[in-house]
């Protein structure tokens, strides 16, 4: 059992499913995607019919359930029956989901032990980040967005590499890149899970939308007479053309009409290499990057960009974190810090930072910045320092995956269960199997040996 709520009475006895199941519920659990999780849930051994009320409501046989106060959710279960309740559609659907993951088998038979739940997460803001990249497969971001339900996070942001059709600029996607259409359907089954998709795209680094260690470009590459909306290299976007500005706005409601409603779009933002951090340039871009921020507020949405070129390398910092500062000295971090619209939300990715508390998210933080602590796959340690320290008041919590999701998932799990619970599943090989066994529930492969699991292959090798 992956989530383990700090607010559980265990109570003596157990409820049976029957092979077929009736529940009353409220419309927002009684779509396709959330039955057929808990039926998954439930080893397929039984059918969940919903009939809807209007109840914020999930309720199987006769229990009445338990009031939601100021919980995110409450569970109840008792000898004849179950009920999940809630204050808002999403945190019903997270409490279905957690009631769903407590099912087990007897004998053939499935039941759920009698309990009473209280369950509040620690951390309310909780997003995964997934880039699309040239050789992702379709049924990897279903996968993704499916588990990501399944764990309970509250967003999942799309960074596509290169791997989108926009109708503002053809050379913007690689030729094999996906149609909106395709994209559409895995947007909808991350809703059904109560969870938002944040479009993503690069509005300074990262212009070529792939990957600098191997130096393609999905425009230049296609199209070399575009080279006016880049830097003389490339890397980043010629933010100073009047052009790049209007295209770049052009994309930003391309990805906004194709995610639909919500309250944030990323727009990156880091690593933009042979910046010369000069007054003027400093100037420059900070107005650029307030006009973004002042559109996406037109449009109902808060910008959110990587930090590291922001900040600089305090001495004051722990040796022991080895932080990604890019920002030329303190003096430009002040001059970003102050003259930046503090509508903007900080995304502080430190990769490599083992030790609580994490430091570079309190200095955003100290100069007025809503600030999300970003881990990565990198090891059990740096994800528990990430989420201590965005315990400590930071706006929430951004899982990033990039190329290292064929082995990350067990990272999602443990970011997962530390943005909810105290006592976490903290070692490698019960993180491996206990997130296999929730993704196996999540999304259903019928046997594709290569959709099974988190990587294509369990051997790969080594060239």
């Amino acid at each position: 059992m992956v989530f383990k709520p700090d607010n559980c009475i265990n109570k003596v006895g157990r409820f049976y499913l029957d092979e077929n199941v009736s529940a009353v519920a409220h419309k927002s659990v009684c779509r396709a995607e959330v039955l057929e999780f808990f039926s998954r849930c439930a080893f397929t051994l039984c059918k969940l019919d919903a009939t809807e009320c209007d109840e914020l409501v999930f309720r199987i046989g006769n229990n009445d359930g338990i009031e939601v106060g100021d919980c995110d959710y409450t569970i109840s279960v008792n000898k004849s029956g179950a009920c999940v309740r809630a204050n808002t559609e999403k945190d019903l659907i997270r409490g279905v989901v957690t009631l769903a993951q407590r099912v087990e088998t007897d004998d053939e038979r499935i039941k759920i032990d009698c309990c009473e739940i209280r369950d509040n997460s620690k951390i309310k803001v909780r997003m995964a980040h997934f880039c699309i990249f040239a050789s992702t497969k379709l049924y990897e971001l279903e996968r993704f967005v499916r588990f990501c339900g399944a764990l309970k996070y509250t967003h999942v942001v799309l960074e596509f590499w290169g791997m989108l059709r926009y109708d503002c600029m053809k050379e913007l996607g690689w030729g094999h890149a996906f149609t909106k259409d395709q994209i559409r359907p895995i947007i909808e089954i991350a809703r059904s899970f109560g969870i938002e998709i944040i479009p993503m795209f690069n509005h300074w680094g990262h212009a070529s939308a792939s990957r600098g260690m191997h130096g393609k470009h999905v425009v230049l590459n296609q199209n070399p007479s575009l080279q006016h909306y880049f830097s003389d290299t490339g890397w980043c976007w010629n933010y100073d053309n009047p052009k790049t500005r209007d295209l770049l706005k052009k994309v930003r409601a391309e990805l906004i009409d194709l995610c639909g409603e919500g309250e944030y779009f990323h727009i990156g933002c880091d690593e933009a290499y042979g910046f010369d951090f000069s007054e003027k340039s400093m100037s420059g871009f900070c107005e650029y990057l307030n006009e973004i921020a002042d559109d996406l507020k037109s449009r109902g949405r808060r910008a959110i960009a990587w930090g590291d070129m922001f900040i600089a390398r305090h001495p004051e910092f722990n040796k022991d974190n080895r932080y990604t500062c890019n920002c030329k000295s303190e003096k430009e971090e002040e001059f970003f810090l102050s003259n930046l619209d503090k509508s903007i939300i900080i995304a502080d990715w430190q990769y490599d930072s083992p030790v609580y508390p994490v430091q570079t998210s309190e200095v955003f933080k100290n100069a007025g910045f809503d600030v999300i602590i970003c881990p990565w796959d990198r090891g059990e340690s740096e994800s528990i320092a990430s989420v201590k320290t965005a315990r400590d008041g930071l706006w929430g919590v951004m899982h990033t995956t990039w190329h290292t999701l064929s082995s990350g998932y067990v990272f999602l799990t443990l970011v997962a269960q530390l943005c909810w619970q105290n006592n976490v599943i903290n070692d490698r090989a019960e993180l491996c199997t206990n997130t296999a066994s929730v993704l196996r529930k999540a999304y259903f492969t019928d046997g594709d040996y290569e959709k099974s699991g988190w990587s294509e292959r369990e051997i790969v090798e080594r060239t």
